[in-house]
């Protein structure tokens, strides 16, 4: 009965505009028919993608955060003395 409370919800607020919803409903079918071991696999799966997509992204904002930083302490490039045209 909470799984039926559940789906409900899900379709309500996880539906799209056209076939997201029956998408939706393919996809949970699909797992449904699967053996259990499977479906721990699958989730397993699902979740490490997750975690490597949230790592990814915490890796890139450091990245960032510290190249920001390195660029604000270099001292500002001066242009050169030199003169361009010919004497």
């Amino acid at each position: 009965m909470t799984e039926a409370a559940n789906e409900g919800s899900k379709s309500e607020t996880g539906s799209t505009a056209g076939g997201g919803r029956s998408a939706a409903d393919d996809v949970r079918q699909a797992f449904a028919g699967l053996p259990l071991d499977e479906k721990v696999s699958t989730l397993i799966q699902v979740e490490l993608d997750m975690v490597g997509d949230a790592v990814s992204t915490v890796v890139s904002a450091v990245s960032k955060a510290v190249d920001d930083v390195l660029g604000a302490c270099e001292p500002p490039k001066q242009p050169s003395s030199e003169t361009t045209g010919g004497s």
